[in-house]
């Protein structure tokens, strides 16, 4: 049997997954985290087979808790189950460790196979990611102007107000500068955004 606990913020596609993962006879859900915190608790007592884990946590990005997560237990086995199809997201994911990345469009019968795949020692991708990566261009990521001077002050700390203030526009267009400058850089909070564009030296 191979034991799997979830960890997703959102309560009801948890429990939805864990009811999938029910009609399969070779596969129990352990537990189920919502947060983070909760996930490195249950991971250290339960000591799963698989973590399924989610990108967008309450209290971090799920892909920069997965070295965390390993060192409470290191045969844990790590698939990412998002919403995200982004390359900048599956890159960082495959960089970070994860053994598998999984869409959360994808069928029961695939991620079935993707927890034994990546139970047994191999890594999995599905097939809507792998589609996803073959036909994505990989170009060095490049920002306009505008983009680099939000990208600028949000590395230096200030609020979305702030930055609106600073430069004279409106609330809800730094906004949306900010949720695409997420997107492009494959980044689920402002963390992870300040992190990427320090290490990819893009501001």
């Amino acid at each position: 049997m191979i034991n799997v606990i979830i960890a997703d913020d959102h309560r009801l596609v948890a429990e939805g997954i864990a009811k999938l993962i029910t009609d399969s006879k070779d596969i129990n859900v352990t537990a189920i985290a919502e947060s983070i915190d909760e996930a490195q608790r249950l991971v250290t007592a339960h000591h799963p087979d698989v973590l399924l884990l989610d990108v967008a946590m309450p209290d971090g990005d799920g892909i920069d808790a997965i070295s965390t997560l390993r060192q409470l237990y290191a045969p844990l086995r790590i698939i990412i189950l998002t919403v995200y199809a982004e390359p900048n997201v599956v890159h960082r994911a495959k960089a970070a460790g994860a053994n598998g990345y999984i869409l959360k469009s994808t069928d029961s019968e695939e991620l079935f196979n993707g927890i034994r795949t990546v139970a047994e020692g191999s890594s999995y991708i599905c097939r809507e990611t792998q589609t996803l990566m073959e036909h994505a261009e990989q170009p060095p990521t490049r920002l306009n102007n505008r983009e680099r001077e939000i990208l600028r002050l949000i590395v230096k700390g200030h609020s979305i107000k702030e930055i609106a203030d600073i430069l004279n526009l409106g609330f809800e267009t730094v906004h949306s500068y900010t949720k695409y400058l997420r997107q492009k850089l494959g980044c689920s909070n402002m963390a992870a955004l300040v992190r990427t564009a320090i290490e990819q030296h893009l501001i």
